[in-house]
């Protein structure tokens, strides 16, 4: 409103709260919330009344310290690079208001290529029916390969390591209140439900006892110093103990499933799994696979070729 109100020097109420698809008791709420902070704004009534700003009012940047302002515009600048999140508007104006600009850093948060158009269609599809409330059906098929049709209230957009997940709960098991992630780039046919759900879970619901959560898995792990760069890519420094010989080790807990298993056969023989055995065995059995797969398919490719 204040920078708004900057620029066309007066603005009703009605006109605000239409602009702003809120009140217009909530509009002289602000107003009143600005007149608190020290900003001269009041209100005239009238043929021609609405609300102003003082005459030759300009907003005092000094109430905000250079540091400040720098602090403002990193957090926009930030933003503004999350792909589909459109903030540049308020970054441009922002810039202008503080009569200066970061151009000291970068943000790029795009993955290399462009972004599919079904990714950005599905982020708008699921904002809507968190904002709306709605319910919503979809195709998924989860880290272990397994396909479902889940009935979702979603709650929560999640932007992770370059990637959009959402959270929510499953509207097929009322007795589950345990959210469920959901990454976007494994859903397709997503759908409305024609009604909205009645009662919103709220986050923090407690879970009864009735449901069946796996706990993680304590899981120690040794990598060759010849990798130690993509170590450290993945794990926190905290998690990370070099040993006499120079190899790496990384002791965490993580939920065991096919996204585990995959990740861990990406090292290679530079990867050592020293606990649980039963971690060890599976990675192995799942590299002679591999390896059967591959003798199987030079086998196969005539001496000529």
């Amino acid at each position: 409103m204040l920078l708004l109100l900057l620029e066309k020097k007066k603005a009703t109420a009605p006109e605000l709260a239409r602009l702003f698809e809120i009140s217009v008791r909530t509009v002289y709420r602000d107003i009143d919330r600005l007149s608190a902070a020290g900003i001269p704004v009041y209100t005239t009534t009238g043929k021609y009344g609405g609300i102003h700003l003082m005459d030759n009012y300009v907003m005092d940047k000094s109430l905000l310290s250079e540091e400040d302002q720098n602090e403002i515009l990193l957090g926009l600048y930030s933003v503004s690079a999350i792909p589909h999140l459109n903030s540049a508007h308020m970054l441009q104006r922002l810039t202008a208001l503080f009569d200066h600009k970061l151009d000291w850093i970068e943000f790029d948060f795009s993955p290399w290529g462009s972004i599919p158009l079904q990714e950005r269609e599905l982020f708008n599809q699921v904002k809507q029916a968190i904002l709306t409330n709605q319910l919503i059906s979809f195709h998924y098929v989860n880290s272990d390969g397994e396909k479902s049709i889940p009935t979702v209230q979603p709650q929560k957009l999640i932007f992770k390591n370059n990637t959009w997940y959402f959270k929510g709960y499953l509207h097929d098991d009322p007795d589950r209140r345990e959210s469920e992630t959901f990454k976007m780039k494994r859903i397709t046919q997503l759908t409305f439900l024609t009604r909205k759900h009645d009662h919103p879970i709220t986050e923090g619901s407690t879970q009864p006892e009735s449901a069946i959560v796996t706990p993680p898995t304590s899981l120690t792990l040794l990598f060759s110093s010849s990798i130690a760069y993509k170590v450290h890519d993945f794990f926190e420094p905290s998690l990370i103990e070099k040993e006499p010989d120079g190899r790496l080790r990384v002791s965490l807990e993580l939920n065991v499933g096919e996204w585990l298993y995959s990740f861990l056969m990406s090292f290679g023989s530079e990867l050592t799994v020293v606990e649980p055995a039963h971690v060890g065995q599976e990675l192995l059995r799942r590299h002679i696979k591999a390896v059967e797969h591959l003798q199987n398919v030079i086998n196969k490719i005539p001496d000529n070729e």
